[in-house]
């Protein structure tokens, strides 16, 4: 299947210094409903309607994982419009969980320099695990490397990362993702 990236944005990657990641992070802060649109577009173009919903996060995933493709000349990385589109299926999660738990908000997070999350804008305020906080870009974009090299890996991340970013008890997540991918799913991984 051939991806049509025409009229996709490539989404500004930048990584800098603390007082720069600041900036970056009211930049993307500022261009979230822009970049949410674009991959309404995307996805839209390529057959997949985007909304906020178990089944949508699956069929998301498939495709990626169908179509995830190496940077042309450069087998080793993931081709920049897939980091993108982690990137910009992030934004919308993550809104879609802000939607769900209104007591979520979006926050620039510092507590950890060892956190792949350093940096990074994430969700915080959860009621459950007050501890936690949420970004699935760099665990998509993991995955999309993980599909470069075993392309029939798990097409399972994106709603596995999305219930358990939901700021539920844990039996709860189990059970929903025990009722959407079968009792068996995590021999699957």
């Amino acid at each position: 299947m051939t991806v049509d990236w025409s009229g996709y944005p490539i989404f500004p990657t930048l990584f800098a210094k603390r007082v720069e990641a600041r900036e970056n992070f009211k930049h993307e802060l500022a261009i979230k409903e822009e970049r949410k649109l674009a991959l309404a577009q995307l996805t839209a173009q390529n057959g997949i309607v985007l909304e906020d919903s178990y089944e949508c996060y699956l069929m998301l995933n498939a495709w990626f994982r169908e179509n995830a493709c190496p940077e042309p000349g450069d087998d080793e990385n993931l081709m920049v419009e897939w980091i993108c589109f982690a990137r910009d299926l992030n934004l919308f999660m993550c809104d879609a969980l802000v939607d769900r738990y209104p007591w979520l908000e979006w926050t620039l997070y510092t507590t950890s320099k060892k956190s792949e999350n350093y940096q990074r804008g994430v969700l915080k305020g959860f009621k459950n695990d007050p501890r936690k906080h949420v970004c699935f870009a760099p665990v998509f974009i993991g995955w999309g490397y993980v599909y470069l090299k075993k392309p029939k890996a798990s097409a399972t991340a994106f709603v596995r990362q999305f219930v358990y970013g939901e700021d539920i008890p844990i039996e709860p997540r189990e059970d929903t993702l025990n009722h959407l991918l079968g009792s068996d799913w995590k021999s699957q991984l």
